[in-house]
C-alpha cells in the first residue's frame, strides 16, 4: 500500500535513497533525507508507522490501542524537532507535575518551580517529598549533587560500571532506592535499576532533573500513537511492503528484493530495522568486512508489558502516576472518565509468559489497593508483551552498539539506524530519532545534495542548555 503526502517529490531527479523500516528512527531519517531532495521511498512491512511506537486496532472495543504508552520528556529534543516536522507537536499535553503513588494510593508530587534554574527548581519539591524520610532525602540529594559534579564527561567514565555499585559507594539505601530510583530509572532504560550502566542511569538523571528546569516536563500524547504520523515524512510511503533482500554489488548495496518478487535501486540504503532483523539481511562476507556487525549479537532484548484495562466505574482521575510497588510501575489515564487505564512494567522478563488471566487478576488487585474508594470492576484487559522492546544498556553495552555511518572497507552506502546504534542515549524514541538524524547526516557526506548547502547537514537538535547553577558546580569540579 503506497501512501502519498502533501509534499511532492516526483519530479525530484536526485539520488535515490530507500529507508527501510517505519519505526521512529525510519521515520526521522525519511524526513531528514528528504529535506535534502533525495527521491526517499520509506517502506514499512505493517500496515501503519510508528514501529514499536504505534497503534493496532482492537475488535472488540472498536478502539485503536497503543502497543503500549510512550511518554516524551522535557530534555527529548530531537523527538519534539520531528513531531515538529510531522506538524503534529500540538498533539502532545504536557504536565508540570509527576505523580507518585504508594500502595496504598497515598500521593507524592514532584514539580518545578517555575523560573528557578536548575537544580534549584526542584528544590522546594524534594524538601516536601514526603515518600521517604528526612535522612533519606539528604541522601538522594546528596548523591544528586555527586552527579552534578560529574557532568557529562564524568559519566562516560562509568559507562562500564554497574548503577548498584555506584548507589552503594554513594550509600543510597535500598528504600531510597525502591522509592525514588526504581520508578524513574526502571521505566527510562527498561531495565533493572542495579544492572544498569551508571552512565546511563546518571545521564537520566542530569538530563530530567539537574541540568535544566524544563527536562522533568512530562508530556503525553493526546491521542492514538498511529494519530501522529499522519502527515508522512516523504513523497513516497509504502505500508504493508515487506522486503525479502537487499541487493549488493560488491561493497555496495544496489537496492531491495520486495516480498512481491518487485525490486527497487538505490543510490544508498538506510536500515531502520530493529537489530535482529539487521543481522538477517546482511550476507556473511559483507559481515566480516563491516565491523558494525561483529557485535550485535551481544545486545541483550528486554520486553516490556503494556496492559489496557477497561473498569466499570471512573478510577483514576490523574493523567498518571509512578507506582512504588508493583506489579504495575506505571499507570496512565486513557479517557476523561478514567474508567480506561493502561499499565506498564518495564524490564518485564518475568512477565513474557505468565498467562494473561493471571495478569489481569494482580493488576485487578493492585488497583484496587491503589483507589479502595473506586469499588470499579474490571471488565476486560488486553495485554500487549513486546518481547524484543529495547536492547538492555548494560555495563560496556556501548561497545556493541555501531555506528550509523559504514567504515573504512564497510559496506560503502548502507546506512543504520535505530535506537540500539551509537546515539549516546538509552534505547529510548529520543535515541531512535537521533539516529535517524544521524544516519542521514552521514548520508549527505557521501552522496550529493540536490539542495544546496545540505552537503555535512547536521540535523541533531542540542540538548537543553545547562543552566547556570549545574553549570557552576560542575566548573568547580574541574
Amino acid at each position: 500500500m503506497s501512501v502519498n503526502n502533501p509534499h511532492d517529490g516526483s519530479q525530484n531527479a536526485g539520488p535515490r535513497v530507500l529507508v527501510v523500516g517505519g519505526g521512529l528512527a525510519g521515520i526521522a531519517a525519511a524526513a531528514a533525507a528528504d529535506s535534502c531532495g533525495y527521491r526517499v521511498t520509506l517502506l514499512e512491512s505493517r500496515r501503519e508507522l510508528g514501529g514499536r511506537a504505534s497503534s493496532f486496532e482492537d475488535p472488540e472495543s472498536d478502539q485503536l490501542l497503543d502497543n503500549c504508552q510512550h511518554v516524551l520528556l522535557g530534555c527529548c529534543t530531537n523527538l519534539q524537532d520531528l513531531y515538529k516536522r510531522l506538524n503534529v507537536a500540538d498533539r502532545i499535553e504536557y504536565y508540570r507535575r509527576v505523580h507518585f503513588l504508594d500502595a496504598a494510593g497515598r500521593r507524592f508530587d514532584l514539580w518545578g518551580v517555575c523560573g528557578l534554574p536548575a537544580p534549584l527548581h526542584l528544590g522546594p519539591a524534594m524538601l516536601g517529598f514526603s515518600a521517604v524520610t528526612i535522612a533519606e532525602r539528604k541522601e538522594v540529594m546528596t548523591a544528586m549533587l555527586a552527579m552534578l559534579r560529574l557532568g557529562k564527561a564524568g559519566r562516560e567514565k562509568l559507562e562500564g560500571q554497574a548503577f548498584g555499585e555506584w548507589l552503594t559507594e554513594h550509600r543510597q539505601s535500598d528504600r531510597v532506592i525502591q522509592r525514588f530510583y526504581d520508578p524513574v530509572l526502571i521505566s527510562a532504560l527498561n531495565e533493572e535499576t542495579r544492572r544498569a550502566s551508571s552512565k546511563y542511569a546518571i545521564e537520566v538523571f542530569q538530563d530530567v532533573m539537574l541540568m535544566n528546569q524544563h527536562g522533568y516536563v512530562v508530556g503525553l500524547p493526546g491521542c492514538a500513537l498511529e494519530e501522529l504520523y499522519s502527515h508522512r515524512p516523504c513523497a513516497d510511503v509504502r505500508l504493508g511492503t515487506r522486503v525479502s533482500e537487499i541487493m549488493f554489488v560488491g561493497q555496495q548495496a544496489t537496492g531491495v528484493m520486495l516480498q512481491s518478487g518487485e525490486t527497487l535501486s538505490a543510490d544508498a540504503v538506510i536500515l531502520a530495522t530493529n537489530y535482529h532483523a539487521v543481522q538477517r539481511w546482511i550476507p556473511d562476507h559483507l559481515r566480516a568486512t563491516d565491523g558494525r556487525f561483529a557485535h550485535l549479537d551481544k545486545l541483550e532484548s528486554v520486553p516490556i508489558l503494556g496492559a489496557h484495562l477497561w473498569f466499570d466505574k471512573p478510577v483514576m482521575r490523574l493523567s498518571h502516576a509512578a507506582l512504588f510497588e508493583g506489579p504495575l510501575q506505571w499507570l496512565f489515564r486513557k479517557d476523561a472518565e478514567g474508567k480506561i487505564l493502561h499499565g506498564v512494567i518495564s524490564a518485564a522478563r518475568e512477565w513474557a509468559d505468565k498467562p494473561r488471566e493471571k495478569c489481569a487478576e494482580l493488576f485487578q488487585k493492585q488497583i484496587q489497593q491503589l483507589f479502595p474508594n473506586s469499588s470499579a470492576r474490571l471488565l476486560r484487559q488486553k495485554i500487549v508483551i513486546e518481547k524484543r522492546a529495547t536492547f538492555s544498556p548494560l555495563p560496556g553495552s556501548d561497545a556493541w552498539r555501531p555506528a550509523q555511518a559504514p567504515p573504512a572497507g564497510g559496506i560503502e552506502n548502507l546506512f543504520l539506524a535505530g535506537d540500539y546504534t551509537k546515539t549516546n542515549w538509552p534505547a529510548t524514541m529520543e535515541s531512535a530519532v537521533r539516529s535517524g538524524y544521524l544516519a542521514a547526516e552521514a548520508l549527505t557526506c557521501k552522496l550529493p545534495t540536490p539542495v544546496a548547502g545540505k552537503k555535512g547537514k547536521t540535523f541533531i537538535v542540542p540538548d537543553l542548555p545547562t543552566q547556570w547553577p549545574a553549570r557552576l558546580l560542575e566548573q568547580r569540579r574541574a
